[in-house]
């Protein structure tokens, strides 16, 4: 919502009922109790069947270590690799930059696109992360496609030596995304990048370039590692498929990179889970009753399985006092070290909605929590603005305020007294008079740094069938969004603008 015309540095905000009414009736927070209290798709492939092989194993020091075989990623299932698809993303434009390589091809486009990319591994023919420059030609002139990319990889600012890289003539239809409003997406042979592993030593990369031209603003350039880790394993009685590689970033080691991580149940139709935190290697899953925690060797050629050995705590939605009987929740909950799931157990990779569950002892913050109070729903999450910074996660230091112990449940049960932060305008930020100035609140609890990112109600709820990126549909109920209305006043009183601000 945007109001006009501001002059005074003071604004009256007057959150309309709605706003009083949900910060009356959704006061946040937690208390922690003394006592508990209770609470047919067709078998999938996941990769060729050279992943299918029964994996070796190792057991050491109450750890378990899997082989992990290298696979191309286009061999993987719809459902697994669309994680694995996304590529370190660069975009490209037609405006060259002043720090730009000096010498360039000749080009036959009167608009090449120009970009660079810096991969988030350590490159080792430099000593420090280099940054890589690249152009696109249209070999046959303007408007007839780009299909040439000049990409500087021994980072001499010298692209004339450098030979173009061409578009695979067949791609599969694995390697495209398809998306209806981009007007070309073009695969360009693959280019190898070695890469140091520490202890590992080096090792190369194959990177397949992926350009995709939008209708309107910059190209997108996506750099897709070629090939992934995977192998069958085995935990009691259940075999899952593990999958792990490159996703927005490439390069890094894998025991110390933001690598993509995949579990899927082998043999049934139970999707991977996907909850938030599920794909990241540093998660922990419940498999046959027990909570696990992985790892890996630098190369990604391992996968290391650690049983959790230490105490439970219960994670429990509670009433608050309230005369409400019904209530859930599912999602998951982050710590400084991994995340987990809470509620039920998965089905088709969710937790189902659940009053209560156990978790490992420690301190949390909600990654995505929904919790239902009889007929209305709430979501949640860390707060991740800031007094006046949208988005200022990175500089903020998170509030690990759910505190999971052994001998005593944390109730999470909207009991704090809950606030509006303003991430925008700044406190004192001025206009001048005529210009717009943006003003985006979101309802907080300050104690806990929650933010409401969805408040619903689900009276009139509505069944709604998407189809999602794999391309099997999902059902979903959607209720009615009680988006606060929202008036901004000046300091005499007159009312400048008004507007309903959505949540989040």
């Amino acid at each position: 919502m945007r109001g006009k015309t501001i002059i005074s540095r003071t604004f009256a905000i007057m959150g309309i009922a709605c706003v009083c009414l949900l910060m009356t009736l959704l006061a946040f927070g937690c208390k922690e109790k003394t006592e508990r209290t209770g609470s047919p798709e067709q078998t999938r492939e996941v990769a060729t069947d050279q992943m299918k092989r029964e994996t070796s194993v190792e057991e050491h020091e109450n750890q378990l270590a899997f082989d992990l075989d290298e696979i191309s990623v286009f061999d993987l299932s719809d459902e697994v690799s669309r994680d694995f698809f996304r590529g370190q993303m660069t975009l490209c434009n037609d405006q060259p930059d002043r720090a730009r390589p000096g010498r360039y091809p000749r080009f036959e486009s009167d608009k090449p696109l120009y970009g660079s990319v810096r991969f988030a591994g350590k490159p080792v023919e430099h000593s420090s992360p280099s940054t890589y420059y690249l152009a696109i030609d249209e070999s046959a002139g303007t408007g007839k496609g780009y299909d040439r990319l000049y990409f500087d990889r021994n980072c001499d600012l010298d692209l004339t030596n450098d030979k173009p890289l061409m578009p695979l003539k067949d791609p599969s239809d694995a390697m495209l995304l398809r998306r209806p409003s981009d007007e070309q997406e073009i695969c360009f042979d693959n280019l190898s990048v070695t890469f140091d592993f520490g202890p590992a030593g080096k090792r190369a990369i194959d990177i397949m370039p992926r350009l995709v031209v939008r209708k309107y603003g910059p190209g997108e350039l996506n750099f897709v590692a070629a090939k992934a880790r995977a192998g069958l394993i085995n935990l009691g009685a259940t075999r899952l498929n593990a999958v792990l590689g490159y996703s927005y970033s490439v390069g890094e080691r894998f025991d110390q990179g933001r690598v993509i991580f995949c579990l899927d149940p082998d043999g049934t139709s139970e999707r991977a889970p996907y909850w938030w935190g599920a794909d990241e290697l540093n998660s922990m899953h419940v498999i046959g009753g027990k909570h696990y925690g992985f790892g890996t060797t630098p190369t990604g050629d391992k996968l290391i399985v650690r049983p959790y050995t230490g105490q439970l705590g219960t994670f429990e939605a509670g009433a608050g006092g309230r005369d409400i009987d019904q209530i859930t929740m599912r999602g998951s909950l982050g710590s400084e070290h991994t995340s987990v799931a809470v509620g039920g157990e998965l089905e088709q990779g969710w937790p189902r909605p659940a009053r209560s569950c156990r978790v490992p002892v420690g301190d949390y913050f909600p990654r995505n929590l929904r919790i239902t109070f009889g007929r209305l729903s709430i979501f949640i999450s860390n707060n991740y603005h800031a007094d006046g910074q949208p988005r200022a996660a990175i500089s903020r230091a998170k509030v690990y305020g759910v505190k999971i112990r052994e001998d005593r449940p944390y109730v999470l049960d909207f009991t704090n007294v809950p606030d509006v932060l303003f991430a925008s305008p700044a406190k004192d930020k001025r206009v001048k008079l005529g210009n717009e100035l943006q003003v985006k609140a979101v309802l907080v609890d300050p104690e806990l740094d929650i933010m409401v990112r969805g408040l619903d109600d689900m009276t009139h709820a509505k069944t709604t069938t998407v189809k999602m990126a794999d391309g099997q549909e999902r059902t979903f109920k959607r209720g009615r969004s009680l988006d606060p209305k929202v008036v901004i006043t000046r300091a005499s009183g007159e009312q400048v603008a008004e507007g309903v601000m959505p949540f989040g």
